[in-house]
């Protein structure tokens, strides 16, 4: 595995919201991103800080959800032009069951130059509850001991990373629970039918176990020009605790990257690449937690015109 070297060039600030969470970049200018928070999509320009420049508002994709409850968005990824989300599927803290947090959805860009998107089939909301308990394959791996369990317990279950495989299949990334030190991926094969057709059963590949000492996984994406993931590892518990990784997808084990100088208090939660910027990547900070407005945690200003409500990325350069 080829050992690539980063450095940061720039931070930037997106403003009206703190919990940046799945994300997925449009085009070389923008990227599309939910707040953890609320079930609004907001598009940014992704070299300057600024406000979003579009709101899409998908309460309307998810039919168990007629409060139009928080569903919890983690990790985005995109296939031949759909962009795949995926939710928690973990209780809240207080270990209660949340339907509303069961969702496996996708979208596309209708229109590439308003940024208008229209949903592509259903969201599939069985994939934990329904599919992941029940298959064999995964029994080992005590995920119906886990679902009961709030997700920032030891071996609970949140899941928060998603990606594509080369050969176009979905990985998802668990960040709890962890087995015997090790992260979790699940491939599945099958995510399309799952969301267009009727009583279609899902086809789940063989479970990966990564050692990422001891870390889950917070966001995952791949690199097609280097074929390597990279990773961005948290603590299933969530403490600050964090960590990069570039991993071939093979058999060899991830390789911890070090040196990046990142800004103080940034906590890296998602990874994007762009089209045509193959040396670069745009790492997203949660910045719920961030003390702001004297003591006041980010996530808590309720007025999204304030200022200091926004979250912050980065620009790395890749070295080779």
């Amino acid at each position: 595995m080829k050992n690539l070297k980063f450095t940061v060039e720039k931070e930037l600030q997106h403003y009206e919201i703190c919990d940046s969470s799945g994300a997925i970049a449009l085009d070389e200018q923008h990227f599309v991103v939910a707040d953890d928070e609320d079930n609004i999509l907001r598009v940014y320009q992704a070299n300057i800080s600024g406000k979003p420049v579009v709101r899409i508002d998908i309460n309307n994709y998810f039919t168990n959800n007629p409060d139009k409850s928080e569903v919890d968005i983690e990790g985005a990824t995109e296939i031949d032009g759909i962009i795949y989300w995926i939710t928690s599927h973990a209780r809240n803290k207080n270990g209660r069951f949340k339907q509303e947090r069961h969702q496996l959805f996708a979208n596309k860009l209708k229109s590439s130059k308003d940024k208008v998107f229209e949903q592509v089939g259903k969201s599939y909301t069985q994939l934990v509850i329904k599919d992941i308990l029940n298959e064999n394959k995964l029994k080992k791996y005590q995920f119906n001991n886990a679902e009961k369990l709030p997700p920032k317990e030891p071996g609970g279950l949140n899941i928060e990373g998603l990606t594509i495989t080369p050969n176009k299949e979905l990985l998802i990334g668990f960040r709890n629970p962890i087995f015997q030190d090790k992260a979790l991926l699940i491939s599945l094969k099958n995510p399309l039918d799952l969301l267009e057709k009727e009583g279609v059963i899902p086809i789940f590949g063989d479970v990966i176990e990564l050692p990422l000492d001891g870390l889950g996984i917070r966001s995952i994406e791949y690199l097609k020009s280097e074929n390597q993931y990279i990773i961005v590892a948290g603590a299933y518990d969530g403490s600050e605790q964090f960590a990069l990784y570039q991993w071939s997808g093979l058999d060899e084990s991830p390789q911890l990257i070090e040196g990046i100088d990142f800004p103080a208090d940034f906590r890296p939660e998602a990874v994007l690449f762009y089209p045509n910027r193959t040396n670069e990547l745009h790492l997203l900070s949660d910045d719920g937690t961030i003390k702001r407005n004297g003591d006041i945690s980010c996530k808590k200003i309720k007025n999204q015109e304030d200022s200091q409500k926004y979250f912050r990325s980065i620009w790395v350069r890749i070295h080779q």
